[in-house]
């Protein structure tokens, strides 16, 4: 009768011990369980910060764009308008027409002087609102404005090839990729 008792423990005691071994896998497993869960909070985390970063650079870039062509392509034109090497080369072929002007009427002055010898204030072609319309014409130049810089605030929304076909007109050079 010892030998079924026997048995019985050595059934129970090998049930008892897989039952422990159980318990400490369980406890184990949940172990890992919640490291890994600690793991993917932190990973979660990490990505919530470089997403809010990224979204701060994505709207810094698209404020950038905003500017640049709306008020930037403006700045740019007028300096370049205002700037030296416009004033200078619009200086030049000013000067040059003056220049030429004054020649032609000094020439044409003199030969019909010599031919008619008609009162100053008769003279033909003596254009009495030439400073008028001299200042008339600065302040057009100085007023310029330009149609695709105009243009270029529209593209905000529109990608980086719309806006490159918008600034080159037809029969100019092609964007160059």
């Amino acid at each position: 009768m010892e030998e079924p008792f026997t048995n019985a423990r050595l059934a129970y005691a090998n049930m008892m011990a897989e039952r422990d071994a159980l318990k400490t896998g369980e406890a184990d497993l949940k172990a890992q369980i919640e490291e890994m869960k600690g793991h993917h909070k932190t990973e979660i985390e990490e990505i919530k910060m470089e997403n809010a970063d990224l979204e701060a650079k994505v709207e810094d870039l698209q404020a950038t764009k905003t500017w640049l062509l709306s008020e930037g392509a403006k700045l740019l034109a007028k300096n370049i308008h205002k700037g030296p090497e416009m004033t200078a080369v619009v200086a030049a072929v000013n000067n040059a027409m003056s220049t030429v002007g004054i020649n032609f009427g000094l020439q044409n002055g003199y030969i019909h002087a010599l031919n008619k010898k008609t009162p100053y204030a008769e003279v033909p072609l003596l254009n009495r609102n030439a400073k008028d319309e001299l200042n008339t014409a600065v302040a057009c130049f100085d007023s310029l404005t330009f149609s695709v810089i105009e243009d270029l605030s529209k593209l905000v929304n529109e990608p980086l090839s719309k806006i490159k076909d918008a600034l080159f007109f037809a029969g100019g050079e092609s964007p160059k990729e």
